[in-house]
């Protein structure tokens, strides 16, 4: 198994906003790319900042070539969310394989 995940740094007045844009634009867009997937989606406990929250959302897919897709596109959506929330949304992507 492969996932593909992004850490969120989202900060709480933009927090709602944020949450939507996952809900209606990303989740969507990735299931439709990659039927197959599956996601879970975090908050990253061990980080305390009245200000922000950490939020991890994982992709998990089976095949090497669903994570290449997931790959290629993530970065053209993500690109668009920071376009959209700024600063005010940091993020950074990592990719795992289970052992």
């Amino acid at each position: 198994m492969y996932i593909y995940n992004t850490t969120f740094v989202v900060n709480n007045a933009t927090f709602d906003a944020w949450q939507n844009w996952l809900d209606t634009t990303c989740k969507p867009l990735i299931h439709n790319l990659v039927p197959a997937s599956e996601v879970d989606v975090y908050e990253v406990m061990s980080i305390e900042n009245e200000e922000e929250r950490t939020i991890s959302v994982q992709w998990k897919v089976v095949t090497p070539d669903d994570l290449d897709a997931i790959n290629k596109q993530s970065p053209v959506m993500l690109k668009q969310m920071s376009m959209d929330f700024g600063e005010k949304v940091l993020f950074f992507s990592s990719i795992l394989r289970s052992l």
